[in-house]
């Protein structure tokens, strides 16, 4: 889990050097900010059942594990 969500979701997201979007069948990763996408007028609520509105979902592709890593791990730093 992030530190300070509300401020670092964003940064990261942004930073990610990743196609962003939800998944679609495609061979490689996207990353979307799930919870706005599909709960963007129940905030409130998906947060009381234990969802974070600042939940980034990443789905997998086909793209070597380190390579991903390293994305992840760059992007992260960069919002440290």
């Amino acid at each position: 889990m992030l530190r300070d969500p509300e401020r670092t979701a964003p940064q990261v997201y942004d930073a990610l050097q990743m196609c962003k979007g939800p998944n679609l069948g495609v061979n490689f990763s996207l990353c979307c900010p799930f919870t706005l996408l599909a709960h963007y007028r129940e905030l409130d609520f998906v947060e009381r059942c234990g969802v974070s509105r600042y939940l980034i979902r990443i789905s997998v592709g086909l793209e070597e594990p380190q390579d991903l890593i390293a994305r992840l791990d760059e992007a992260l730093r960069k919002c440290g």
